[in-house]
């Protein structure tokens, strides 16, 4: 994402904001990266006051900084290098999805609720034709590529814990398809008078067309 400097400083964010309190060279071995290279990002991001560090014993822990922007800034991370990148990275080009989002624990800690950092992730996806059996390789894949657990359930669009399970959730795919038409496919009875509604309007328009042709 262009926002950040660069793709390293953001998955150093993204574990410092959402993994469990850690130093730098825990964070280096977590990402796999070189320690002298997330020695410097955290420098850096510690100046600008995005970071703290917080000695315990001979080790540097590093810790989010408290500011009214850090809400804001968590999320952006998220989607850009977190849970919710991977995700998408992993379903966007899988059809027949409508709608993917994470709920439970790692939504809350998204939205900034106090609490220890999840050892899993709750993940929804909303498809008329898909069941856990046929995505099974891509929650295996995201498993991999995160270091979580992902519970993934496969609900069919109009399904009655949508609802309930979208409160608080962390969208991540939205594809119109998503609608809210029942399973059977029919349109809610709202759709199909709207789609009257400018058949008829299109009628009209045509007839006031050729009227105004034939008149002149």
């Amino acid at each position: 994402m262009p926002v950040f400097r660069s793709e390293t400083r953001a998955r150093v964010l993204a574990e410092v904001f959402f993994g469990r309190p850690a130093s730098g060279s825990d964070l280096a071995r977590r990402l796999g990266l070189l320690q002298s290279t997330v020695a410097r990002e955290i420098a850096r991001l510690a100046d600008a006051g995005v970071v703290t560090l917080e000695d315990v014993g001979r080790a540097k822990i590093i810790r989010p900084a408290t500011a009214p922007y850090m809400s804001a800034l968590r999320q952006l991370v998220a989607y850009a290098a977190g849970v919710p990148h991977v995700v998408r990275a992993e379903y966007t080009d899988v059809d027949e999805i409508a709608e993917v989002f994470i709920h439970g624990s790692w939504a809350s800690r998204f939205y900034g609720e106090p609490g220890p950092p999840p050892n899993d992730v709750d993940l929804v996806i909303v498809s008329a034709t898909h069941t856990r059996f046929t995505l099974a390789e891509h929650r295996t894949a995201i498993e991999a590529a995160t270091g979580l657990t992902v519970d993934q359930i496969v609900l069919p669009p109009g399904h009655e814990q949508l609802d309930r399970l979208r409160h608080g959730s962390v969208p991540v795919i939205e594809r119109s398809e998503r609608s809210e038409r029942p399973p059977d496919g029919t349109e809610h009875s709202d759709s199909r008078r709207h789609a009257s509604g400018s058949s008829q309007q299109r009628r009209l328009s045509q007839g006031r067309d050729s009227h105004t042709r034939v008149g002149t």
